[in-house]
């Protein structure tokens, strides 16, 4: 009798993908079928979309329908998809006029209405990337999907609110973010009391992007410094933001009205989280991320760092070089984003007691070996910032605070990006090992430096080239001095004593 062709999206990984809902009605017993490698939730869409028909009180053909999801070979899950086949069915059955330029979004209800999925700034995204300029989504999702540049969002209540929608009747609510909200507050640097040389670390990490640890005893600090990172970090740029929030959606961490998320995002997993809880894994076809990409453009924060299992800590040897994670499951591979900042925070033995001469210290010498085992040396050899902290006297004062020292960090980091504007890369931390040897070199007197470091991996002394240039960004050199190379060896071996 009639086809139609409307688009819907689909999670795969943690990106949308947009799908083609193709209805046709022809003459023949009444039936529904649907094609396309649709999983369980998807086929049980007829049945929803049924009911919600006869709740809203649009006539259901009585013909055989057929419905195709394309990509063919695409495996489509969830019930995001329940609108768009809708929405098909009533242009097909000529309910409402033909149209092809909106994706619908949306699960139905056995009463019309429209729910809420997580991901739907996911599918936005797709939509935007394959030039579909307007996305129809329930009310409860159009601050999320709003969040998009240059996406028109419909914001519809029911399936009767659609039908009045697309045959002119009655307008969709048009959501937009003028205004950011106000980002949460967020621990100041003004808090911290002396620790010079560890606040002037968390300064060089976060204007280059290295990956810190810190060692001391109980309540020297670590914590405190460690949640002080996110508030010197710039705010992330569009694309870091959208891909955040995207996550963020995934995960259904987002509230109602959520914007955009433009502060880097901080994640401190307790040191009893499994190796799933940290580092994701897919569950019935579906990407489950862990900390380590729910902290995807900000810090993961490690506390206790040895106390967590050794195949935790070896998983982030992947993201931790590539910035992405491989998670791969029976019948599932997925590449999740994962680009983090690493701060581990350390005792240097179980009781926290085993400084300086270690008097008061009550673990054996064997106790003290398998605790410092348990960080291997290749996850330590990609730390850059290595830290040892001591208690602050009773006479230190509080340092800047953290907008002065933020402000540092932006400089810095533009320095970085004007240089690396014509690369992949904006940040000194992840400038690739041939450019680093062939375009980015100290001065000579530094590369001199780096050349008599006899005992140190290949991939240690780039690192330590790479701090020199964070550092160089710092004072506004146009190049790393040997006093740079220098300060970058000091931060570099601060903790090899106690961990490595």
């Amino acid at each position: 009798m009639s086809q139609s062709r409307v688009w819907g999206a689909v999670l795969s990984g943690v990106r949308g993908t947009v799908i083609g809902v193709e209805v046709d009605i022809a003459q023949g017993l009444p039936s529904i079928g649907i094609i396309g490698l649709a999983h369980t939730a998807v086929g049980e869409a007829r049945w929803r979309i049924r009911s919600a028909f006869g709740a809203v009180g649009i006539p259901w053909p009585m013909c055989r329908i057929t419905i195709s999801l394309t990509p063919a070979d695409l495996p489509k899950r969830g019930a995001g998809l329940d609108l768009a086949i809708a929405v098909g069915l009533l242009r097909a059955a000529d309910h409402v006029p033909p149209g092809d330029g909106e994706l619908f979004i949306g699960e139905l209800g056995l009463d019309g209405s429209i729910r809420h999925l997580p991901g739907t700034i996911a599918a936005a995204v797709a939509a935007r990337a394959a030039g579909i300029e307007t996305v129809v989504v329930p009310v409860s999702a159009a601050a999320e999907a709003a969040a998009i540049p240059d996406v028109t969002v419909l914001a519809v209540r029911d399936l009767d609110h659609v039908r009045e929608l697309l045959r002119g009747d009655a307008p969709g609510a048009q959501w937009s973010h003028e205004h950011e909200p106000m980002a949460p507050p967020v621990p100041d640097l003004k808090d911290v009391r002396g620790h010079r040389v560890g606040r002037f670390g968390l300064e060089v990490a976060a204007a280059g992007g290295h990956h810190m640890s810190l060692l001391g005893p109980p309540g020297v600090g670590k914590t405190l410094l460690a949640e002080r990172l996110p508030g010197v970090l710039p705010d992330l740029d569009v694309d870091e933001a959208i891909e955040a929030t995207t996550i963020a959606s995934l995960a259904g961490l987002l509230t109602q009205g959520s914007s955009l998320i433009r502060r880097p995002p901080f994640q401190a997993p307790h040191h009893s989280a499994s190796p799933t809880a940290l580092l994701g894994t897919i569950r019935s076809g579906q990407v489950l991320p862990g900390a380590v990409t729910l902290a995807h453009g900000g810090v993961l924060f490690l506390d206790e760092a040895p106390e967590f299992a050794r195949p935790s800590l070896e998983g982030l040897r992947q993201p931790l070089e590539s910035g992405s994670l491989a998670i791969a499951r029976a019948g599932a591979v997925a590449a999740v984003p994962a680009r983090i900042q690493l701060v581990l925070a350390a005792n240097p033995c179980p009781c926290g007691l085993g400084v300086d001469r270690g008097e008061h210290c009550t673990c054996t010498p064997t106790a003290k070996r398998r605790y410092r085992a348990r960080l291997s040396g290749p996850l330590l050899d990609r730390i850059d910032v290595r830290l040892n902290l001591t208690a602050p006297a009773r006479g230190d004062r509080a340092g800047e605070c953290s907008a002065v020292v933020a402000e540092r960090v932006l400089l810095a980091r533009q320095r970085a990006s004007q240089r690396f504007a014509d690369q992949s890369w904006s940040v000194n931390a992840h400038i690739p090992t041939g450019a680093l040897h062939s375009d980015y070199v100290p001065e000579p007197a530094g590369c001199d430096l780096l050349e008599e470091q006899r005992t140190m991996s290949a991939r240690g002394i780039d690192r330590v080239a790479r701090m020199a240039w964070t550092l160089g960004d710092l004072r506004g050199a146009d190049r790393p001095s040997r006093d740079d190379v220098s300060t970058a060896l000091v931060l570099r071996g601060g903790a090899d004593d106690h961990m490595a």
